[in-house]
């Protein structure tokens, strides 16, 4: 039967004593927030996690039985995307952005996932491709906040979900705006 993995633990200090099991996933099985996998003492565990949440190297689950679990990054097949010059690489980079490509950015390389279109088109605009094994930690976008969490409470004070909550802020903007309104259709 699998250890069913259910929460994660915010503070690191409150794992137990007992040896933490390692888990490797690629950077798309840590974007899951379910997950079947086998650990390599071959155990079985299952992740459900709450929909917005996702894995990033170092996280440590809880499971229902009380064993701790801790996420590492595992190497994985990518592209490493380089260039003779960085305004070369600099525009190597816009070309992939503007395509919304998962891209892990270092000084001197662009690391993408492998996509035989993009690699035609990178050698094509002058960029070198080579394929490597690596850990891929991507950026992870303007709008992405980053592993930090807006917590929303309702009226009662319990835990809201953000959708829910701006979902709300949208409604309570519509029904002022309309209420607002004259008879005539005209905002007073």
């Amino acid at each position: 039967m699998a250890i069913l993995f259910q929460q994660k633990l915010l503070d690191h200090s409150a794992a137990s004593d007992e040896e933490v099991a390692a888990l490797s996933l690629t950077c798309a099985d840590r974007q899951r927030h379910r997950l079947a996998a086998m650990l390599p003492s071959g155990r079985a565990v299952a992740i459900v996690l709450p929909r917005d949440q996702t894995l990033e190297p170092g996280d440590l689950l809880l499971s229902t039985c009380g064993q701790t679990l801790r996420i590492e990054a595992a190497p994985e097949p990518l592209l490493c995307v380089s260039a003779q010059t960085p305004f070369e690489l600099m525009r190597l980079t816009y070309h992939l952005a503007n395509r919304h490509v998962k891209a892990m950015l270092t000084p001197d390389a662009i690391f993408i996932e492998p996509d035989k279109v993009l690699r035609e088109m990178i050698e094509r605009l002058g960029g070198q491709v080579t394929t490597v094994k690596a850990i891929f930690l991507p950026e992870p976008g303007a709008y992405a906040g980053g592993h930090h969490h807006s917590h929303h409470h309702n009226e009662h004070g319990e835990p809201q979900a953000l959708d829910d909550h701006m979902g709300q802020v949208g409604e309570s903007l519509s029904i002022a705006a309309h209420q607002r309104r004259s008879p005539g259709g005209k905002v007073s």
